[in-house]
């Protein structure tokens, strides 16, 4: 059985163009998708809770390969059918593009520690 929480959802990829996140369009805005997460998957990276105190996690990959990113989200058919339509509408963008969106101040946050986590993992694999 899995903890679940209320939290934001980034995924994350690397193209030629360098990392890129995942945000959907929510009615005239950009953000990053959340809902109530299973956060004992191991491939989480848990991000430190914004100044509103709203939490994150990020995982790696395109969101139609993560299998699991349905059960992630799922709560109740409603709300599923919900999520799935806002997924619909997303994109990736550049984390420089990302950051130009009228995003919460939560949200850059999250993008940022992203960046430095992700930074600091890849360089460490180069050693």
């Amino acid at each position: 059985m899995g903890l679940r929480k209320k939290a934001r959802l980034i995924i994350y990829r690397f193209r030629e163009r360098g990392l890129e996140v995942f945000l959907t369009q929510q009615s005239d805005e950009w953000g990053l998708p959340g809902g109530d997460l299973n956060v004992d998957n191991p491939d989480l990276i848990s991000l430190e809770p914004a100044e509103d105190r709203e939490e994150a996690v990020a995982v790696e990959g395109d969101w139609h390969e993560i299998p699991s990113l349905k059960q992630m989200l799922y709560e109740d058919a409603g709300e599923l059918k919900g999520l799935l339509k806002e997924i619909e509408s997303g994109t990736f963008l550049t984390i420089r593009d990302a950051l130009k969106n009228r995003l919460s101040p939560g949200q850059v946050q999250f993008l940022r520690e992203l960046l430095e986590v992700v930074t600091d993992r890849n360089s460490v694999r180069d050693i």
